[in-house]
Protein backbone atom coordinates (compact mmCIF):
# COMPACT_ATOMS: atom_id res chain seq x y z
CA UNK A 1 0.00 0.00 0.00
CA UNK A 2 1.94 3.27 -1.09
CA UNK A 3 1.88 6.64 1.58
CA UNK A 4 -0.63 8.70 0.44
CA UNK A 5 -3.30 5.47 1.00
CA UNK A 6 -1.79 4.35 4.44
CA UNK A 7 -1.98 8.31 5.09
CA UNK A 8 -5.50 8.66 4.27
CA UNK A 9 -6.23 5.39 6.29
CA UNK A 10 -4.89 6.87 9.10
CA UNK A 11 -6.70 9.97 9.00
CA UNK A 12 -10.12 8.10 8.61
CA UNK A 13 -9.33 5.92 11.52
CA UNK A 14 -8.19 9.38 13.47
CA UNK A 15 -11.51 10.78 12.57
CA UNK A 16 -14.07 8.54 13.21
CA UNK A 17 -12.30 7.23 16.78
CA UNK A 18 -12.91 11.02 17.83
CA UNK A 19 -16.58 11.13 16.39
CA UNK A 20 -16.85 7.34 18.55
CA UNK A 21 -15.23 8.97 21.53
CA UNK A 22 -17.57 12.30 21.16
CA UNK A 23 -20.43 10.14 21.25
CA UNK A 24 -19.98 7.77 23.83
CA UNK A 25 -19.23 10.84 25.84
CA UNK A 26 -22.37 12.54 24.74
CA UNK A 27 -25.28 10.83 26.26
CA UNK A 28 -27.08 11.06 22.84
CA UNK A 29 -28.39 8.00 20.72
CA UNK A 30 -26.11 7.00 17.84
CA UNK A 31 -28.93 8.37 15.56
CA UNK A 32 -29.29 11.81 17.29
CA UNK A 33 -25.79 11.97 17.25
CA UNK A 34 -25.37 11.75 13.60
CA UNK A 35 -28.07 13.72 13.06
CA UNK A 36 -26.33 16.60 15.15
CA UNK A 37 -22.80 16.20 12.98
CA UNK A 38 -24.18 15.05 9.84
CA UNK A 39 -22.61 11.71 9.54
CA UNK A 40 -24.15 8.63 7.45
CA UNK A 41 -25.25 6.56 10.36
CA UNK A 42 -24.27 3.42 8.23
CA UNK A 43 -21.17 4.58 8.10
CA UNK A 44 -20.58 5.37 12.05
CA UNK A 45 -22.28 1.99 12.54
CA UNK A 46 -19.21 0.55 10.24
CA UNK A 47 -16.79 1.72 12.01
CA UNK A 48 -18.18 1.65 15.84
CA UNK A 49 -17.83 -2.18 14.88
CA UNK A 50 -14.34 -2.33 13.47
CA UNK A 51 -13.34 -0.47 16.33
CA UNK A 52 -14.99 -2.98 18.42
CA UNK A 53 -13.72 -5.76 16.85
CA UNK A 54 -10.07 -4.80 17.75
CA UNK A 55 -10.65 -4.51 21.04
CA UNK A 56 -8.45 -6.60 23.12
CA UNK A 57 -9.86 -9.92 24.75
CA UNK A 58 -8.98 -11.18 28.45
CA UNK A 59 -7.30 -14.50 29.27
CA UNK A 60 -7.03 -15.85 32.52
CA UNK A 61 -3.80 -16.66 33.34
CA UNK A 62 -3.04 -19.94 35.01
CA UNK A 63 0.12 -20.30 37.05
CA UNK A 64 1.28 -23.70 39.67
CA UNK A 65 4.04 -24.89 41.34
CA UNK A 66 7.24 -22.02 41.72
CA UNK A 67 5.64 -19.31 39.45
CA UNK A 68 2.28 -19.29 41.29
CA UNK A 69 3.69 -18.60 44.41
CA UNK A 70 6.27 -16.01 42.77
CA UNK A 71 2.80 -14.82 40.60
CA UNK A 72 0.63 -14.46 43.46
CA UNK A 73 3.16 -11.30 44.67
CA UNK A 74 3.78 -9.46 41.47
CA UNK A 75 1.89 -7.14 39.53
CA UNK A 76 1.05 -8.31 36.51
CA UNK A 77 2.59 -6.42 33.70
CA UNK A 78 0.21 -5.70 30.18
CA UNK A 79 1.55 -3.92 27.24
CA UNK A 80 -1.08 -2.21 25.08
CA UNK A 81 -0.35 -1.70 21.31
CA UNK A 82 3.69 -1.53 21.94
CA UNK A 83 3.59 1.91 23.52
CA UNK A 84 1.63 1.21 27.07
CA UNK A 85 2.35 -0.67 30.23
CA UNK A 86 0.14 -1.15 32.85
CA UNK A 87 0.86 -2.47 36.15
CA UNK A 88 -2.01 -4.30 37.79
CA UNK A 89 -2.13 -5.49 41.22
CA UNK A 90 -3.82 -8.55 42.52
CA UNK A 91 -7.22 -6.90 43.48
CA UNK A 92 -7.44 -5.02 39.94
CA UNK A 93 -10.86 -4.06 38.87
CA UNK A 94 -11.48 -6.09 35.63
CA UNK A 95 -13.77 -4.05 34.25
CA UNK A 96 -11.79 -0.43 35.17
CA UNK A 97 -8.86 -2.54 33.35
CA UNK A 98 -11.35 -3.04 30.31
CA UNK A 99 -12.00 0.29 29.96
CA UNK A 100 -8.25 1.88 30.35
CA UNK A 101 -6.81 -0.88 27.45
CA UNK A 102 -9.81 0.35 24.90
CA UNK A 103 -8.88 4.10 25.70
CA UNK A 104 -5.27 3.53 25.30
CA UNK A 105 -6.06 1.52 22.34
CA UNK A 106 -7.57 4.14 20.48
CA UNK A 107 -5.16 6.84 21.20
Amino acid sequence: MNTSRQAELAEKRRYWKQHLSDWAQSGLTQIEYCRRHELNRHRFHYWKQKFEKQQPAFIELQFSGKRAAEACDAPLRLVVDGRYQVAVERDFDPVALQQLIGVLSRL
